[in-house]
């Protein structure tokens, strides 16, 4: 009986946020054992793990992680029978061992088996003799294949057909179809992809790099000490300058180009998608089995090397796509690699490679750059592991809300303790110019607990671009409150107010405006937010543009209570009562405005016809607020011409890898907020509203209604930008 794609089961709490475990069977859990690695998942908000069994060797992690609510995903490795007896999957399927085997795994809960692993490539076949016909070797694929899937289909499992390399044109679908066996996929099939990102943005090839050859500013170019090691070319013994990347990106540019044409991209599950609905007439699940970035990589020499902030930085943005923006279809994401053996120590999280190899460089002549970088410091692990566990987890199944993490097994007494919540922390990308001390000063901690949290000495230096975890600041006790205060409604909890830093220097390839972009959970609204000015200086802090009602502190016992005016403008600050003046809390802020009663928007941007299409929600739904629009003419713009997106929390926090949209006409371009909660979209188009034109260009922000703004443009085809800035608020 078809199966559609609900009656797949899941992990419990699913956030389709995956991993590979270890490259090869046997694995143990090495010194730290299984026990740790567990915990460590949990803690990574990791729900499918992919496995490797031999001969039933992978059943006690199995029942270790379904007990934690983590879903193996366990390739099968097939062996010849003795006397060969290795391991040599093509042409061949499952025996009579591996059959024991699954059903073993099948009784502990293990639903989910592969039996092939890239049939395209030579090396996957007895003695390399893969057949030179492409098609023939398919159907020789997909026949052995049908003996595994029809086994594991009976026994109650879901079989997956097996995943090509990444950007191969073997088509296993296709293959199924001219045998006349697709249907056995509706059964309870799913297909693995292994879609590698390589060094190529989220959205390619929809990037604008890609599609129209965007060039690279000598802003983008640098990275600090690692300007020479991000660009090295292995064949010329060199880095590229700027002038040559912004020529490949010229000759190169593919406009119109899309993931059919070039898959060798995080996108290859749309192209997998496609084949599913060419052949089977309706979408199977998808699970990536192996896939994500890699750290050292540069396949495409239009864009910068992977570095292990840029490495961090995509894996959440690719992990916060898969738990609230991926299609249905696409049911979990294994990134390339928790723990390495030997040979591929470089692709793993935990492991101290590329600590050394930068630090080193690497003098035997393979892709990692020879470029020696000394004072650049990685760890004993990548960034990676501590960006992922600051993040929320968000459940896909039914609606996507945050759910809170599983209870961790209990650590054996040999672990290191748990970081703290996601929610005390934050992950802040260093700065030209600036040390431990002076951003232990901007964000107001302890030289020795920012040392602390970064397993540094105190007096250790820092380079730009390198990611350092921002522990909490100290708790503040708040003052008492008078007894005569107590008839007043509680407050809502005010915070401290903080400065924000710079915005990180993100190269543009970062920032994708196709069709994939991650966005991010936020919790319920405040209604008071700063302005986002990118030109102002980031030690200057702003007054909000509203303020709570509320009665400023005065010698007098009692608050009286007013009605709030519409629209409150920014009390001026009182002097600092004396220690023996009680201090009346504020009272709580009003709610939100209603749709339409006092525009959101520059008055230059009213007389260029731009207006707000407000959000369409329910008393107590959450959506996106438009909290102001500003406008910056030439004078202000310094010659560019964005869309400047700024997104905050209920708190006023910036909330970071949140997607948001740029309309024109029926295409949409995209991009998702950096660690500031700001993100911005060039314009390319010009419009003359002076002659009554609307424009073609509208913003809103993906994952919730939106208010949305309609209307912008280039006037008169000058450059400038226009600041928008949402809050989430609830109705």
């Amino acid at each position: 009986m078809p199966l559609s794609l609900s009656d797949y089961q899941r992990p419990p709490q699913d956030n389709g946020r995956g991993i590979v475990g270890f490259p090869v069977a046997g694995w143990n859990g090495g010194e730290r054992g299984f026990d740790f690695w567990v915990a460590e998942l949990q803690q990574l908000g990791i729900k499918w793990l992919r496995v490797v069994d031999d001969s039933g060797d992978s059943l006690l992690l199995c029942e270790k992680l379904l007990r934690a609510g983590i879903f193996p995903i366990v390739k099968i490795l097939r062996r010849d029978l003795p006397p060969n007896d290795s391991p040599e999957p093509n042409p061949g399927h499952i025996s009579a061992r591996e059959e024991v085997t699954i059903k073993k795994l099948l009784d502990l809960g293990v639903l989910y088996f592969e039996t092939n692993n890239e049939p395209d490539n030579p090396a996957e076949w007895k003695q390399h003799a893969i057949p030179g016909n492409l098609e023939e070797a398919a159907k020789l694929v997909a026949l052995n294949w049908l003996f595994d899937a029809r086994f594991i289909i009976e026994a109650g499992g879901y079989p997956g057909l097996p995943a090509v390399s990444s950007g191969s044109e073997m088509d296993l679908l296709g293959a199924l179809a001219s045998l006349g066996r697709q249907d056995i996929l509706l059964d309870g099939c799913w297909l693995a992809v292994h879609n590698f990102g390589h060094n190529r943005p989220l959205n390619f090839p929809n990037d604008r790099v890609n599609q129209n050859g965007a060039p690279l500013t000598a802003q983008e170019y640098d990275f600090g000490p690692l300007t020479e090691w991000v660009w090295w070319d292995p064949a010329l013994g060199r880095a590229n300058t700027l002038d040559e990347i912004n020529t490949l990106r010229a000759q190169r540019k593919h406009a119109g180009q899309v993931i059919a044409h070039d898959h060798a991209a995080f996108r290859e599950y749309e192209y997998l998608d496609a084949l599913a609905k060419k052949h089977v007439g309706r979408s199977i699940p998808i699970l990536a089995t192996e896939g994500g970035y890699q750290v050292g990589r540069r396949t495409d020499l239009r864009y910068p090397r992977i570095t292990p902030a840029l490495h961090a930085d995509l894996t959440v943005a690719l992990f916060e796509f898969m738990q609230r923006d991926a299609p249905d279809y696409y049911f979990a994401a294994c990134p390339w690699l928790l723990v390495g053996n030997q040979k591929t120590q470089a692709s793993a999280w935990y492991s101290d490679f590329w600590d050394k190899a930068i630090r080193q460089g690497n003098k035997n002549g393979s892709e990692i750059p020879s470029v020696a970088v000394p004072d650049y410091r990685v760890g004993e692990r990548l960034p990676v592991v501590a960006s992922v566990k600051a993040m929320s987890s968000v459940a896909r199944v039914g609606p996507r809300v945050m759910m809170p993490p599983p209870a961790p097994i209990a650590p054996a007494p040999s672990m290191m303790p748990p970081p703290p919540p996601p929610s005390e922390e934050s992950i802040y990308l260093v700065q030209h110019g600036e040390t431990l001390g002076s951003i232990a000063k901007k964000f107001g901690v302890t030289i020795s607990a920012l040392a602390d949290s970064n397993a540094l000495v105190e007096n250790a230096r820092v380079i730009a671009g390198q990611r350092l975890v921002i522990p909490p600041p100290p708790e503040v006790m708040p003052p008492a409150i008078p007894d005569e205060t107590q008839a007043a409604p509680p407050p809502a909890p005010t915070a401290q107010p903080v400065v924000s830093p710079p915005p990180p220097q993100v190269p543009e390839w970062f920032a994708p405006t196709g069709s994939v972009a991650p966005s991010v959970y936020v919790p319920p609204p405040q209604n008071s937010a700063p302005s986002y000015n990118p030109n102002a200086s980031a030690r200057t802090p702003r007054m909000p543009d509203t303020m709570p009602d509320s009665t400023p502190p005065q010698p007098a016992p009692k608050v009286q209570k007013t009605a709030p005016p519409p629209m409150p403008q920014p009390a001026p600050r009182p002097l600092a009562p004396a220690a023996s003046t009680p201090i009346a809390r504020p009272m709580p802020p009003r709610p939100p405005r209603a749709p339409g009663a006092v525009s959101p928007l520059d008055p230059r941007l009213a007389a260029l016809n731009v207006r707000v299409e407000f959000a369409q929600v329910k008393p107590g739904e959450s959506y996106w607020r438009l909290l102001r629009a500003e406008y910056q003419d030439p004078t202000q713009s310094n010659g560019n011409h964005h869309m400047l997106y700024s997104l905050l929390d209920d708190k006023g926090k910036p909330v970071l890898v949140q997607r948001v949209f740029q309309g024109i006409a029926d295409i949409q371009a995209d991009s998702f907020t950096d660690a500031f909660g700001r993100a911005k979209i060039p314009m390319w188009e010009t419009y003359n509203p002076d002659n009554g034109e609307t424009g073609p260009y509208s913003a809103w922000i993906a994952g919730l209604p939106s208010d949305k703004v309609v209307g912008l443009g280039m006037p008169n085809g000058m450059s400038v930008n226009f600041v928008l800035t949402w809050q989430k608020t609830i109705k």
